[in-house]
């Protein structure tokens, strides 16, 4: 199997195949994202696409599932998208759901009628790192995109019948727009519902744009008392189908919960435990975490 640097993937992705279609991020330009600044966006190259395809073929009993790479491959054309998927076929034939990164950025680009096709070709449970729907802060971070674009591709993506899963980043708005960040993403969130939501708590990496942010003093991490008080108000908010799933184990995260929306009364207890029994000093410490 090909891969070029370092490769990234969900966590519910671990026993997926991987296959590189795109090496980096054709965005690249979020002020907390160093993930893949030191590769070059491009297509990766049909032949290497398909040796690894053939690697796969050996397998192709035991795979029902596959995991496009890298960044954000949904911004491949849909002409593009529909010859990978020929492609899998060809080599995997027992595929149901091919699944990858996505962005609201990436959507922009494909119509309903694109959408619709890309599902009946078998992509499904995209990965869409929302991070917040709080405007100021999409802003701030260079998302790429507004509050209206989210929730204009998301009906999009709804109206062509693709499911998704949400990432969401806790403390990314900052200590003064943390409910904000928290109600005006649950808003989204209601309205355009997810399979799962997997919040994980902002990290600052060295060379990233936040991290020059937070050393000019423009930018203060949340502590680990308000990182939790604002997972909490987002849980709270939060009215999704009762199979829903809240994904909050990243390794990232303060205290790890997991449950399903049938679930919320005791996620939510298991937080509100946790932060009513640290000490002052745990509330107020400001943990640096490193690594993806």
């Amino acid at each position: 199997m090909h891969y070029t640097g370092q490769t990234f993937r969900p966590p519910r992705e671990a026993y997926t195949p991987l296959l590189e279609v795109t090496v980096g991020c054709s965005y690249n330009q979020c002020t907390y994202c160093a993930m893949y600044k030191d590769v070059t966006y491009r297509k990766a190259p049909e032949e290497q696409v398909l040796a690894d395809l053939r690697e796969l073929s050996v397998y192709a009993d035991r795979i029902d599932r596959i995991f496009l790479e890298n960044g954000d491959p949904f911004i491949l054309s849909t002409e593009e998208l529909l010859e990978i998927a020929d492609r899998i076929y060809e080599h995997l034939p027992n595929v149901e759901i091919i699944t990858c990164y996505a962005s609201i950025v990436d959507l922009k680009n494909k119509t309903v009628e694109d959408l619709k096709r890309l599902r009946k070709a078998g992509y499904n449970q995209l990965y869409i790192g929302i991070e917040t729907a709080h405007d100021p802060t999409l802003k701030k971070i260079k998302k790429g995109c507004t509050q209206a674009d989210e929730y204009r591709e998301l009906a999009k993506l709804e109206e062509a019948g693709i499911d998704w899963i949400c990432m969401v980043m806790a403390g990314i708005a900052g200590q003064e727009d943390s409910f904000a960040h928290a109600d005006e993403t649950a808003k989204l969130l209601n309205t355009h519902q997810p399979l799962s939501v997997s919040p994980l708590t902002t990290t600052v990496h060295p060379g990233t744009e936040l991290a020059r942010m937070v050393a000019d003093g423009e930018f203060q991490t949340l502590t680990e008392g308000e990182i939790l008080e604002e997972e909490i108000r987002l849980l709270e908010k939060l009215d999704l189908k009762p199979r829903a799933l809240f994904f909050g184990i990243h390794s990232y995260n303060t205290a790890p919960v997991i449950g399903r929306f049938s679930e919320k009364e005791e996620m939510l207890a298991k937080l509100r435990g946790v932060l009513e029994g640290m000490s002052e000093a745990e509330r107020n410490a400001r943990f640096v975490r490193t690594g993806y």
